[in-house]
Parts: structure tokens; C-alpha cells; sequence
């Protein structure tokens, strides 16, 4: 079950079962401590996740490896949106 933490900015889809965000910023600076930061995170927990991005913006995408959603793939979006909250700046998402 999709945790209450998660904003709605993750898009959930039960077709393919995953998670989709994107992530903006103001600098490619900034995306790249996010990226670095998601990379760490990645090592961690053993789960990669698909991303696409460009100099201000990062689309992660959560693929269940069982075509089912589950705690491992919740959790690292919570990661992953905590990474993010962390360092954005008020009002950028």
C-alpha cells in the first residue's frame, strides 16, 4: 500500500507497476548533487532506478521487479524525496 509520506508528485502507474517523479532545479549544479546523492542512495539499497535527465531536471522512474509495488520500491521514493526535500530550494519541485 502507498505510504501517506508520499506526495502527489509521484505519479503511480499499475500497468507497468511503478513509480514516476520529476525533479526540477535551479542549477545543473544542484541536479548533480542530487544525482550524486541518488547514486549513493542506489548502492545502498541495491535497487536501480530508471533516470532521465537534463541540466535542471531528473525523472525517476520506480520499477517494481516483481510487476507488483512493494515496501522496496516505497522506500526508495520516500529516499528519494527526502534526498530532494532536503536540498531544493522553497518552492521549487
Amino acid at each position: 500500500m502507498r505510504p501517506t509520506s508520499l506526495d502527489d508528485s509521484w505519479m503511480e502507474t499499475k500497468k507497468t507497476a511503478s513509480l514516476t517523479r520529476r525533479f526540477e532545479f535551479d542549477s545543473y549544479s544542484s541536479t548533480r548533487v542530487f544525482l550524486d546523492q541518488l547514486a549513493d542512495l542506489s548502492e545502498a539499497q541495491g535497487y536501480y532506478p530508471n533516470l532521465n535527465f537534463n541540466r535542471t531536471q531528473v525523472n525517476v522512474s520506480i520499477e517494481s521487479e516483481t510487476g507488483k509495488l512493494g515496501q522496496k520500491e516505497y522506500e526508495f521514493a520516500e529516499e528519494t524525496q527526502a534526498i530532494y526535500e532536503r536540498k531544493a530550494p522553497s518552492g521549487v519541485h
